[in-house]
């Protein structure tokens, strides 16, 4: 069954409002240093960068606390947008945030879409998450395969060349991404970012994987 979001993000909007609370992450702070650490010491910091389903853009507000100057966050629901914003305020954080979908038409019939520009690199935190997820449990296999070709596509137009995709992932394996995003998306594995680890019957794995793909 597909998370309601909006439903979500309004609790989260009126915790923040009442308390100051911007909620939880879902990936865990360590995998967020990992992250970090990774596109500092991978991107300069005026190259343009967008989050693709950013939700309440706590990654974008450390970016640009840690000197990034070219960040854009983007999400389909309204709510999360207006939940970003209002801690943006309080953050003192000058960014770019708006709605829009990114798997929607790219480019975008809007002039000033976020959809129009290319970006050096690209942050999904979840979102092919989301998406793969949602649509394994409700649609055929077709939909499925529709979904995937739609990201790539939509990845591939909004990156530079030899720009940077960057996807954190729970619900898939370093196998699974290197298949369906590496492979079949002509995207090259640029490296696989170190997360915590788990062992369980004798096999290692990883609660969080995170792999940046290059175009």
């Amino acid at each position: 069954m597909e998370v309601n979001m909006d439903k979500k993000y309004e609790e989260d909007l009126e915790n923040f409002c009442d308390h100051g609370d911007i909620g939880d992450d879902w990936c865990g702070e360590d995998v967020l240093q990992a992250i970090l650490t990774w596109i500092k010491s991978n991107i300069e910091c005026d190259d343009p960068i967008l989050d693709i389903g950013c939700g309440n853009a706590y990654i974008i507000f450390q970016l640009y606390h840690q000197g990034f100057v070219n960040v854009t966050g983007i999400d389909k629901s309204p709510v999360a947008i207006k939940l970003a914003t209002e801690i943006s305020h309080q953050e003192c954080v000058k960014v770019k945030l708006e709605v829009c979908d990114v798997m929607g038409s790219v480019p975008s019939d809007t002039a000033q879409s976020p959809l129009n520009k290319k970006y050096r690199l690209i942050l999904d935190k979840g979102l092919y998450d989301s998406y793969a997820t949602a649509v394994s449990t409700v649609y055929t296999k077709a939909k499925q395969e529709q979904f995937r070709e739609t990201y790539l596509k939509n990845m591939h137009e909004l990156l530079m060349p030899g720009g940077i995709l960057l996807v954190a992932t729970c619900g898939h394996t370093e196998t699974y991404l290197k298949q369906t995003i590496g492979q079949r998306g002509h995207f090259k594995v640029r490296e696989v970012l170190p997360t915590p680890s788990f062992e369980f019957g004798g096999k290692k794995g990883h609660n969080v994987t995170v792999v940046a793909f290059q175009k």
